[in-house]
This record gives C-alpha cells, structure tokens and sequence, in this order.
C-alpha cells in the first residue's frame, strides 16, 4: 500500500506544470558537454551572449522573447567566471572543464535574436555554502537587438551589489554601451 501511495505521489508531482520554459543543458538530455553551444552571426539575426564578470558565484540567464505565444520566461543556463585572465591558464582551463562537464555552468550561454522585436533578458546570481547565503537579483534588461550586430548582456558582481549591463560587441574589441535598455 505504502509503495502505491509513493508511486502515485511521485506521477502526480511529475505532471505538475512550471510557471517557466527550461531549455537549459540538462546531463539527461544533452550528455557531458566540454563547450557550450554557439551561435554563427549571420545577416539577417543578431547573437548575444550572456556572460558574467567580477566574481565566480553562478549566474542563471533566462529570457522572454516579443511576440512569443508563451510568455513565460525561458531558462538558457548558468553561467560562472573560471578566472580566465586572472589566474593560472591552466587552472582557469580545469575549472572551466569541471565546471561544463559536471555542472552545466558554461563561461558563456549565445542566442540567436530576431531582430526589432524586443529581447528581455533576465539574471540572477546566488551562492550558498559555509552557512553564507548570497543572492543579486533578478535584474532584467530589454532591447531591440539589431540585423548582422552582437550584443553582449553582462552580469557584472560589484562587491555586496550587482548589475546588468548591455553592450554592442559587434566590432572587436569595443563594447558600446546600449542606450535605451530597461531595467527591474
């Protein structure tokens, strides 16, 4: 009878419904992945990356397209600072293997956009380990992304507090920040 009872509990909480769409990297669904999918730019979309900066605690990205019959957010991912540039190559490559390999938290997460339909792209960073709780968010910046243009959406920590900024990345090596972008 107890095992019954158990089996129904468990189909019922299957069935439940989220109140959001998960296409984040599942090891289930997608296996032991050592890089994270990209996106090719071409003429008629726009890329952009979700990357985070400032610290090393993971950041959950998720997103809501204009005009999409859900509205409900989609979750891409989570992303973490290996340290790459700022401590040993090799120790930021290791980190950067364990941390696809195992957890599904990628250097970077890339979409492609449809471009003039606005983009909500959604953040939030939190850690808990040692008794110490930390959470920054959920921040929410909106744009219209733009034909053949690469946009970078970066969770930046800054000390106790956090923000999200929005970056065209389309040339190399110059970020130009994007006017217009709300935020909540």
């Amino acid at each position: 009878m107890k095992r019954i009872a158990l089996l129904s509990l468990a189909l019922a909480l299957g069935a439940c419904q989220s109140n959001q769409r998960d296409s984040s990297p599942s090891l289930f669904k997608d296996g032991i992945q050592l890089r994270q999918k990209t996106v090719a730019v071409d003429t008629e979309h726009a890329k952009v990356i979700m990357k985070a900066s400032g610290g090393t605690n993971p950041v959950d990205f998720a997103i809501h397209r204009e005009g999409d019959p859900d509205q409900r957010m989609e979750i891409l991912g989570t992303v973490m600072d290996t340290g790459e540039g700022k401590i040993f190559n090799w120790i930021a490559k290791l980190n950067q293997t364990v941390a696809s390999a195992g957890f599904k938290r990628f250097p970077q997460l890339e979409i492609q956009a449809d471009p003039g339909k606005k983009l909500t792209v959604s953040s939030t960073a939190r850690s808990q380990g040692n008794g110490i709780y930390y959470r920054c968010g959920p921040l929410h910046s909106t744009f219209s992304p733009q034909k053949a243009k690469v946009y970078l959406v970066e969770f930046q920590f800054k000390g106790e507090r956090c923000g999200q900024v929005v970056y065209d990345v389309t040339e190399t090596g110059q970020r130009v920040l994007v006017e217009g972008v709300t935020k909540g």
